[in-house]
């Protein structure tokens, strides 16, 4: 039990610093403590995620009566998160290339949407790994869904990572609006040209198209 412990911190560690490291690189597309502010929220958004998936994967093994340890199974869910991590942390410099080619929003928008859909890919092959078989498929693909769900809410929730380089203000957090499957289909169609409105007024001013 004391090694899954240390275990478990080692993973820790490695999650917070591998996703600080890709926050750092998305932040620097606003640059100044935007850096900062997504360097602390990049880790929270996968460790508050972690945090509330873990039980209900523990849940789920136990319901189709494979073996299941809550401890065990926090660690199971911290190697695949640290893969996520790792992965993010890999692609941080596509992203800096971006910033120093002056790399439009909505491009960058993409780019991290593409970047977390790699990493999550990853991560889910690290569980797939660790002996699932037979009817542990069920309770793998659920998990698999739930994971998404809550991990895409709270990164929503927690947003701003890119922030506008013309934009006067950089919010730690930002009220929500809309939902992320509206914002990422807007940036696909903005990155192609098709705008939903000609003008994107800054803060105070008056928006035309309202």
């Amino acid at each position: 039990m004391r090694f899954l412990g240390d275990l478990a911190r080692a993973l820790i560690i490695i999650t917070a610093a591998s996703a600080a490291v890709f926050g750092a690189a998305v932040g620097a597309y606003k640059g100044g403590i935007q850096i900062a502010f997504a360097a602390i929220k990049m880790p929270l958004v996968l460790l508050l995620t972690a945090a509330i998936c873990a039980p209900s994967w523990s849940a789920l093994r136990a319901a189709v009566g494979a073996r299941a340890s809550l401890k065990t199974e926090l660690v199971r869910v911290l190697g695949g998160l640290a893969m996520v991590a790792l992965v993010l942390a890999a692609v941080a410099p596509a992203l800096l290339v971006g910033v120093v080619v002056g790399a439009s929003y909505h491009s960058m928008a993409i780019l991290l949407c593409g970047s977390a859909a790699v990493a999550g890919i990853a991560g889910v092959a690290v569980l797939i790994r660790s002996r699932v078989s037979g009817a542990v498929w069920i309770p793998l693909v659920t998990f698999a869904s739930v994971f998404v769900i809550v991990g895409a809410q709270m990164s929503w929730t927690l947003r701003p990572y890119l922030v506008r380089p013309r934009s006067p203000d950089t919010p730690f957090v930002r009220a929500l609006e809309g939902s992320l499957i509206e914002a990422t289909a807007r940036s696909w169609d903005s990155m192609k040209g098709e705008y939903e409105r000609e003008y994107a007024p800054l803060p105070g001013e008056e928006d035309p198209w309202r």
